[in-house]
């Protein structure tokens, strides 16, 4: 007869992507407590024989990897770079929407500097970002989130591992649902040059663009004041 621990390993080895707790509870009669001590005990194991992979908790659930040291040869095998490529300007609006999503359209050029149309165009066909719905202030424009699909990517187990999380761009009470016969909105293209993709790199470029729409708050501010006073004199 098969042993738990057994049959938690089958199915995550089976599966191409996480699965919760609960799914495995579901599907093997067990707690949700005794499939993760299942999971530890699994992963006590391979570190104990030295094996090349391990059970590791992304996007919400559990999935079998290698470590990361093998990543050279699994990358020579698929004839591959890393865990794929994106933009410098996708990696730029993907650092935006993470740490203040909910986030509109407007917000996401405004704190990159430039028209993000098709570069959102890109990320929503690759399924790492998604329409929450429309925010509810002048023109509608649509609501932005990250996927699931964005935390497997990155390798998080959950968007708290995003260092510095900012205030939601959009008030959850501000958006609107989508209709199901909604049209997308019109995309134009932008060109763009190629970046090697890491969460590293995710949350240094979102720092690099919090420093600079800070500088632009705080010039505005200064010429604010510098108005008030030429107007008092």
């Amino acid at each position: 007869m098969s042993e738990p621990w057994q049959i938690i390993e089958a199915l995550l080895f089976a599966s191409p992507e996480s699965v919760s707790s609960r799914r495995l509870a579901n599907a093997t009669n067990l707690a949700p407590s005794e499939v993760e001590a299942c999971i530890q005990k699994l992963n006590r194991d391979y570190e104990g024989h030295g094996r090349s992979f391990q059970i590791r908790k992304l996007a919400g659930g559990w999935q079998m990897v290698t470590l990361p040291r093998f990543a050279p040869w699994i990358a020579r095998l698929l004839q591959r770079k890393g865990r794929g490529r994106l933009s410098t300007a996708a990696l730029e609006t993907l650092a935006v929407i993470a740490h203040r999503q909910p986030i509109n359209k407007p917000d996401i050029d405004q704190a990159r500097g430039i028209e993000s149309s098709y570069i959102l165009s890109s990320l929503l066909e690759r399924g790492i970002i998604r329409i929450k719905g429309r925010d509810k202030r002048a023109g509608h424009p649509y609501v932005y989130v990250t996927t699931p699909k964005f935390l497997e990517f990155f390798g998080l187990a959950s968007l708290e591992e995003l260092p510095d999380l900012e205030e939601p761009a959009v008030k959850e009470e501000d958006i609107l649902p989508l209709e199901a016969d909604q049209e997308t909105e019109e995309l134009t293209r932008e060109e763009e040059k190629s970046a090697e993709v890491s969460s590293e790199a995710l949350a240094a470029i979102g720092y690099r663009i919090e420093k600079k729409t800070r500088k632009k708050e705080e010039l505005r501010e200064e010429e604010s004041s510098a108005g008030g006073e030429s107007e008092e004199s």
